[in-house]
Parts: C-alpha cells; structure tokens; sequence
C-alpha cells in the first residue's frame, strides 16, 4: 500500500453544504435578484460551483437530499409546492461524475438513504463512483425521517426509528462485506498469454444471511481507490450516536453557540472511544452560514438583504418537515412555549440558547430559520468570521466547517474570495493547495479504513465477529459525569454562591440525576459536579432546570461562559455515613 501525502495537522477543514433544490437551508430566497437556485437542473451550474469550491481550498461538496415532500404544514404539500422548500429536488448522485471531471481535488460527498435501497446494488454504485472520481467519493449514511417518503416507495407507513438503525447495521455489514472481502488484493491480472483477466481464486462469495438482508454472492464492481467510501453521519439521537460512534469517518453537527456544542462533542468523542477507535480520528463539522464583506457595514447589508428576502411559511413548511409539528393554524405572535409537543419543546430549548432574553414567536422561529436554516451565522469582515470560525474550534473542540448557503453563488463566491485569504494569512487553509488525493486520506486518514474502523474486521473473514447477523449494540452501564467550571465576576460571587446552593432542591428532584455536588473552588471559583447511571439521565439534565437558570444568569454574574465536560467515572467511594446536603450558608 503506497503512503498516504502529507497533510497539515490542526487545519480547519471545509465542506460546502448543498442540495440539488431550489430552497435548501435558505426559506424564500430564490426571490432574491442574486440567487441563481433556479439552474439547479443545469449541469454547467454545479460545474462552476465546484470549480469555484476547489480554487478557495475547499476539502468536499457534501450533498443533501430528501426522498419525500414537507406536507406536515397546513397538512398538505402545496406549501413546499408554492415555496420550492426543498421542491422540486433532484437526484444528487447523477452530477458528480462530471463535477470530478471538472476538478482535480475537490472531494464530494452524496447522500443516500440506505432504507430504500439494497446493499448488493448499491455498494456497485458507490465503488463506481469512487472510481470515476479517483477515491475522492463518500456517502452521507441517512436512514430517512419522511413519511411521504416511505408511502410512496411501497411501505404503510414509516419504519419505526430504532428499526431503521437496526437494518443500518446489517446493511452496513453486507456493504462492508462486499467492498472490504469479495476482492482480495491483485484479483485483476490482465495476463494476455494466459487468457486471464481476473483471477477467479480471489474472487470470494460473501454468503450473508441475515434478518433483513440475503446477498450469497460477490461484488460485481473491482476494488476502488477506498475500497469502501468514506463515511459521513449525522445521528443526533441516542441511537443515532451510537451508529455514528460505530460507522462513521466525519459527523456533521448544529448548534448555535459553541459553549453549549461543547458537551456534546465531547459526548460524541467519548462515545466514539467506547467503540475502540481513536475519537480523534472521526472529524466533527459544524453547520456555518456566514455573511462576509469587505467591511462590516457590507456584510451587514448582505444580511439584511437575506431577511428582506426569507419566507416565514416556507421557513415553517421546513420546521413541519423536520419536527413533525404543523403551526399552520398558531398565532404567528403568540409564546411558542404555549404550544405542545416534543418538537415544540425542543426547539425552544434551542432558541432558548439562541438568544435567552427573547420572547420567541413562531413568527420569530421562521425569521431565525430563514438565516440558514439551524446553522450557527458568523457576520462581518473577513478578520472578523475568521475570528468566530476560530472560536468555534477552539471552544467547541470542532474541525472544521459545512458551509451552507444563503444564495447562490454569492454566498461562496465571498468565502472563497475575500475569506479564504484571511484563513491563509492565518494557517488554517493551506496556503498551496493540496494535491489530488482520496477523501479519506485529505481528512487526515490513509486511503483505506482505519484497522480500528468497524468495518475494517471484513478485509480477512465474510464472518467478522457477527456471524452474519444483524449488530446490536449493548452498552454496558457506567457512572456519567458532567463537570462545569464557572468564574463569577466578583461583585456578583456572593449573589452566584447563594444560587449555587439554591439550586440543589432542583438538583434533587431530577430523577436521572444520581448525585449533584455544588462547590467553591477559589475566591471567585466555583463548579458543579453530577453523575448519573445512564446517558439519558444527563441528556435530561443538560435541558433541565438547573443548566435553563445558569444560562439565564450567566451573563449577568459570570466572567467568563462555563466550562462544561462530559466525563466518565472511573471510580468511586461511598459511605452510608455521610449524607448529601447542600453547601452550608
């Protein structure tokens, strides 16, 4: 195996965030004079935008898609219809052939739901792919989440959450199966004298039988650059994490703030450990909407040229789509908190962290979603995002960005021409552009799976250690910790001790919450320390009442934002003598 090129540690890596569609995270934009959405069905179009994404460094293209229409809103997919939410939408695969043909570095990423399809045919068409792009192909693992999507490819009804990650597993075992064991290395021999293309003694049937799949024989396509493609993943449930932990090469991640994204990386990261596999291996890549000018009274004109332009029904056709919740009928200007449901109740937890002091409105929601949809947002001066990007990466512990768009091509026409020189000047981007190598191998890997990738246990054995059975996953039980570190400013350092021991009557009637320790660690030191039994306590916790209190208060009585950590207990002593009890007055 030949040596992967060198590739600079501790740079920032850069995948642009699209979707062959006209609204993708940008609600009522194609309305905008600059956007060009509607060439979209035009192969010139992706053409130049690749071309444009290669020149500024870029390391991917990562493609979205969807199978199905937003018809939670109103009830009806006449809204997404009218407001092209992701409608028309058309097969992001076909295009990337042509955009490799057109670049030498650029890397692409698609997105395909592997509950519509079948291993053995499709583990064909990203082998392809990955050949005709010289290994630079991966492939976004998604299970789907639309019910119009599952009724219109034969099904009732959409497969139940949980069952759609067991199917994954297996069908992600036959793929591995299939690209990592049906061809040893040197099958192809092209012996002229001896009639023989391929040897027919390293070509190896994969006998699986499972509980959803059955693919007795071999892989139809050769070996590519990869082998297997490299794999990207955006789980955010449980399970989810857990198939990411296992599978995954690079996750994709929202958040709005980079002190609250920093417990669940670490999260994921632990997570990714528990697997066996170097945390640090699997890249973590943060949605970013960013608005770059010359100045920052230029930049902020672009911004609200983007509000003058977004589309509040469009903007809630999309959150009907992907909570599941219809504000069809709500008071645009009534508290979402007085709305019911799950997704209701998430999403203001989110704004709640977008902006605290806010009197958060669907109508309100929709204005924030037309400004990259969930995406963090950087606004100003080339100085002044790269600073932010840089805070993100320092704080957050991400590595690197997915940029979406707000219009086309203005949007990455400014990243790459008045951003990208200021990351340059700074170490970031590389300043020569790398030259053509795999994906696996640009986001820091060799050209392969890494041995402590899951997949990796195929290369020898159709067997692995599964036996042809679906994966499960059994985690077992251990003590979760989660720490936080706060400075009080000190004026305000009694006032926040007196909340401090407050807040452990909450503490205590959080039932996921084992034990809850409020200290003082220096004059103007202070911190919280939980454990809980499982990862659900703590998920609990980090949207329970305490952490709502400290990121109300936090302005006003911290120095500095809290220095949250996720963290295992590895040991502990306990005594029946000695009780809990809240910190003395």
């Amino acid at each position: 195996m030949s040596k992967s090129p060198a590739v600079p540690k501790n740079r920032m890596l850069l995948s642009a965030f699209d979707m062959s569609t006209v609204v993708h995270q940008n609600p009522g934009m194609w309305t905008h004079p600059k956007d060009q959405t509607h060439r979209h069905t035009d192969l010139d179009y992706w053409i130049e935008l690749a071309q444009l994404l290669e020149r500024g460094g870029f390391d991917c293209l990562f493609l979205a898609d969807v199978l199905g229409v937003y018809d939670v809103y109103g009830g009806s997919k006449d809204y997404a219809i009218k407001n092209a939410a992701q409608f028309p939408v058309c097969d992001p695969v076909m295009t990337i052939s042509a955009m490799a043909a057109a670049t030498k570095t650029l890397c692409f990423g698609s997105t395909c739901s592997l509950t519509y399809e079948l291993p053995y045919a499709f583990a064909r068409k990203m082998t392809t792919l990955d050949h005709l792009t010289k290994g630079r192909m991966a492939w976004n693992i998604v299970t789907s989440y639309q019910k119009s999507a599952a009724v219109n490819l034969g099904m009732n009804d959409q497969i139940p959450h949980d069952k759609r990650y067991d199917m994954a597993d297996e069908f992600m075992e036959v793929c591995y199966k299939l690209w990592e064991y049906s061809w040893e290395d040197g099958a192809i021999l092209r012996d002229v004298e001896r009639g023989i293309y391929t040897d027919p003694k390293k070509i190896r049937d994969i006998g699986h039988k499972g509980k959803y799949f059955s693919v007795p024989g071999a892989h139809l396509a050769s070996p590519s650059p990869q082998r297997t493609p490299f794999l990207f993943q955006a789980g955010a449930s449980a399970r989810g994490r857990k198939f990411a932990a296992r599978h995954a090469e690079a996750i994709f991640l929202i958040g709005t703030n980079p002190e609250d994204m920093r417990p669940i990386v670490d999260l994921i990261r632990m997570e990714i450990a528990e697997t066996g596999r170097d945390p640090r291996s699997v890249k973590i890549l943060l949605m970013i909407t960013t608005f770059v000018g010359k100045t920052e009274a230029e930049a902020q004109e672009k911004l609200e040229a983007v509000k003058k332009h977004g589309s509040v029904e469009a903007a809630l056709t999309l959150f009907g789509g992907w909570t599941g919740v219809d504000l069809s009928t709500a008071d645009l200007d009534a508290p979402l908190e007085q709305f019911q449901g799950d997704g209701v109740r998430a999403f203001s937890d989110i704004l709640t962290r977008v902006d605290s002091e806010l009197q958060w409105t669907p109508r309100k929601l929709a204005e924030w979603l037309c400004i990259g949809g969930m995406s963090a947002v950087a606004s100003g001066t080339p100085s002044q995002v790269a600073d932010e990007m840089e805070r993100w990466m320092k704080v957050a512990d991400v590595d690197g960005f997915n940029v979406a768009r707000a219009t086309a091509f203005e949007t990455m026409t400014d990243f790459v021409d008045l951003l990208v020189p200021e990351l340059r000047r700074r170490g970031l981007v590389p300043k020569t552009p790398l030259p053509p190598m795999s994906l696996r191998e640009r986001f820091g890997g060799s050209a392969h799976l890494a041995d402590d990738h899951y997949g990796s246990q195929y290369r020898d054995s159709a067997d692995g250690h599964t036996g042809g059975s679906a994966v499960t996953f059994e985690v077992k039980p251990r003590k979760l910790g989660l720490l936080a570190l706060m400075k009080a400013k000190p004026e305000r350092a009694e006032e926040f001790r007196k909340w401090l021991t407050d807040c452990y009557d909450i503490a205590m009637s959080e039932t996921g919450t084992v034990t809850w320790y409020g200290f003082q660690a220096g004059e103007f030191e202070f911190g919280i320390f939980d454990t809980f039994e499982h990862e659900n306590g703590r998920q609990a916790h980090l949207h329970g009442g305490i952490v709502k209190a400290l990121r109300a208060i936090a302005p006003e009585m911290l120095a500095s934002p809290p220095d949250v950590r996720m963290v295992g207990v590895l040991a502990t002593k306990s005594s029946t003598a000695v009780g809990a009890h809240a910190i003395p007055a």
